[in-house]
């Protein structure tokens, strides 16, 4: 995100818009017409700050990748990589990762991708035995933090 001559610059696939922002002295001035530079929270479930290695394989075969997973939720994860993704939003992947001894192997879709950071994905609903399991990691990091 960049600021430039009173815009703030939002870059990936769901800031692609530049917003207007006023001034602190024009926002005190006038309430009107000021957007707020927070983003909009859409998650359904609350994140959780977990530290695990993880190999992400597109479903097609076409590129495998290694990072971190930082976050984690019932819904999805955030891995952080420095390669540089090109993946469009929705593609299918499989995921193998481990965040306090257990180990994840859920079929996933990215949802955001920024190339030499990181990709978001949500997790398509698994089997039962993983989704277990994903439910007591997240009771007990619920507890924790």
């Amino acid at each position: 995100m960049g600021e430039r001559n009173g815009q703030v610059e939002r870059r990936g696939p769901e800031h692609n818009e530049s917003l207007e922002f006023q001034d602190s002295q024009d926002s005190q001035d006038s309430q009107q017409g000021a957007v707020s530079e927070a983003p909009i929270e859409r998650r359904e479930h609350m994140r959780y700050a977990v530290d695990g290695l993880a190999e992400v394989l597109v479903a097609d075969g076409t590129m495998l990748f290694r990072g971190r997973v930082l976050d984690l939720s019932l819904a999805g994860c955030y891995v952080e990589t420095q390669a540089r993704l090109r993946l469009p939003p929705g593609t299918l992947v499989e995921m193998v990762f481990r965040v306090n001894g257990v180990v994840f192997r859920p079929l996933a879709t990215s949802r955001m991708v920024r190339p030499g950071e990181g990709a978001g994905f949500l997790f398509v609903q698994g089997n039962a035995k993983m989704q277990t399991e994903l439910h007591a990691l997240i009771a007990a990091l619920s507890r924790v933090q």
